[in-house]
């Protein structure tokens, strides 16, 4: 494969997970909390949003990822750039909602549902990776 083909596969992988980053970086920096509908109060449902958010920006991480390296994944590179960059990029909007976009309050309590999300896609795919092979039992009746 030529290097101006790896490139083209490296960034078509890329641009999903940058677009979603994108999304979220918006919906949680510029839109003031006066915007977001109210919701019934038997939840927590900011931090739902905030884990269902990264469950999906990592688990289209993992995916891409996957898909880039044809399945043959480096589980600790793998695990770097699906959790612990999104994770990473939590943090830093939180430190952004905190001195940056005031109308916005930076709360612990969003980073760590950010953690939880981003943790969920990580069993996901690493439970995925670990019975991906395995044999299917075939029953017979």
């Amino acid at each position: 494969m030529g290097k101006l083909q790896s490139i083209g596969r490296f960034l078509r992988h890329l641009f999903l997970p940058g677009v979603i980053g994108t999304v979220i970086f918006l919906a949680t920096c510029i839109l003031g909390s006066e915007q977001v509908p109210d919701l019934p109060p038997l939840l927590p449902w900011d931090k739902i949003v905030h884990a269902g958010m990264f469950f999906v920006l990592s688990a289209v991480c993992y995916y891409d990822y996957y898909r880039l390296f044809d399945g043959n994944v480096h589980l600790k590179k793998w695990i770097f750039w699906c959790f612990f960059i999104p994770v990473i990029y939590g943090g830093g909007i939180e430190l952004l909602q905190l001195f940056v976009f005031t109308s916005r309050s930076a709360e612990w309590g969003d980073f760590v549902a950010d953690i939880i999300g981003s943790l969920l896609a990580t069993v996901g795919a690493i439970y995925y990776l670990k019975y991906r092979d395995k044999p299917k039992k075939n029953l017979s009746l």
